[in-house]
């Protein structure tokens, strides 16, 4: 069975496997076609929602509250203008306004496909919340906490959710309210939500922070989201739009249908490519695809990830190469939780439950030092596939989540 995974930029590797190996084989979602018409399309028909376009008069003051790394946001942007355009918003009335990340990634301006005379009037924000004076007091939670938020999303007049829905092994799922907290709120909201996740818990579970930000969003009395579903690289496969419970919950259909991998039994071996998308290529998407394939491996296993990543260490990173053994990392991880707790604790839990063999640009030195095994060519990958050992394929892994779905977990 021919399999061809894309990884990183512009890498890919065709695998030849036979089919009774194979326990599942899963491919990156395939884009949409046009995103302008799907984007209108949402737009025009909405969930259990007018038009959008009714959402909006004359003299409003927008905010878009924009998800950091939301896939194609520059064209979903420029159609959300001609949506405000056509009510006779004013350009200068219009933010967009977008979460602060510990990620480290510089984001790209959202306003390059908007036309010239408006990219200089709509203006672009990414929130301090170091600055007490950006932020505004909200309400109280029903748990007794002040929340903050963004002072230009508290006093606008019309705000509008747009980013991607998605796994997410905090939240469960990532989307629709995840972009109004913590990232549009304080340092110390964001320092209580930073954490490893719980792997021990699926995506439909309950997750409190996640019922504390649509508790926010109550209180902001936000309607009215736009919302992608991302495919393989940067790229969009579905678009949903309307109101936000509607948008949440037909958008987590979706997502299972594009990303989501049950099987009846581990795998001896998982291949998982990791292409770049709309966050770029870096540990985040590695320790995704990580965790992915650490649910999905048999104990003492195999997992190879196809990568061109060749990204500096931060400090959990840092910390984990200075480790002697994988697990006992895991402490000091937490107690420091470094700006990269997630991707870190990802890879040391990872190296701990099976062999992990890593296809990166990356010295090899440095790769050893982290508990994997470097590849430098497409051929050692195929060499890994020989024999009789049973298989997991996967695209885009860093947006999969796998689980075995029998009595067996292995875990």
């Amino acid at each position: 069975m021919a399999l061809r995974l894309k990884y990183g930029f512009d890498g890919q590797i065709d695998l030849d496997v036979d089919p009774a190996r194979i326990i599942a084989s899963r491919p990156a979602a395939h884009p949409c076609g046009s995103l302008a018409e799907a984007v209108q399309d949402a737009a025009t028909q909405p969930l259990e929602f007018p038009p959008l376009v009714q959402g909006f008069v004359p003299g409003d003051r927008v905010v878009i509250a924009l998800d950091r790394h939301t896939p194609r946001a520059a064209t979903i942007m420029a159609e959300l203008w001609s949506l405000l355009a056509s009510r006779d918003v004013n350009a200068s009335d219009v933010l967009i306004l977008q979460p602060a990340g510990l990620d480290g990634v510089r984001l790209t301006d959202p306003r390059g496909e908007l036309p010239a005379d408006v990219r200089s009037q709509v203006q672009w924000k990414v929130h301090d919340p170091t600055d007490p004076a950006q932020q505004a007091y909200l309400a109280t939670t029903a748990k007794g906490e002040r929340i903050y938020l963004a002072r230009e999303l508290v006093e606008a007049d019309v705000a509008v959710s747009v980013g991607q829905i998605a796994y997410d092994p905090v939240l469960g799922y990532r989307g629709t309210n995840s972009v109004f907290y913590p990232g549009l709120s304080s340092v110390e909201a964001m320092s209580r939500a930073h954490g490893v996740g719980h792997s021990e818990l699926g995506p439909d579970d309950d997750r409190p922070l996640r019922q504390i930000i649509d508790e926010i969003s109550w209180l902001l009395g936000n309607q009215m989201s736009l919302q992608v579903i991302a495919s393989g690289g940067d790229d969009v496969a579905d678009v949903l739009a309307g109101a936000g419970e509607a948008v949440f919950r037909r958008g987590k259909q979706l997502l299972a249908d594009h990303w989501f991998v049950p099987v009846p039994k581990r795998a001896q071996i998982v291949v998982a490519a990791v292409d770049a998308d709309a966050a770029g290529h870096g540990w985040n998407q590695i320790g995704a695809a990580l965790a992915t394939a650490r649910n999905l491996v048999t104990k003492g296993g195999k997992v190879v990830i196809l990568s061109e990543m060749r990204s500096e260490l931060d400090s959990g990173m840092q910390l984990l190469r200075d480790s002697r053994d994988a697990r006992n990392v895991l402490q000091p991880l937490r107690k420091s939780a470094p700006p990269d707790l997630l991707p870190a604790t990802q890879l040391a839990t990872a190296a701990d439950w099976a062999r992990i063999y890593f296809r990166s640009r990356m010295d090899t030195d440095v790769v050893d030092d982290l508990f994997m095994v470097p590849l430098d060519s497409d051929r050692e990958v195929h060499r890994l596939l020989t024999g009789d050992t049973s298989c997991i394929l996967l695209g885009g892994a860093q947006h999969v989540y796998g689980c075995v779905q029998s009595s067996e977990s292995g875990a």
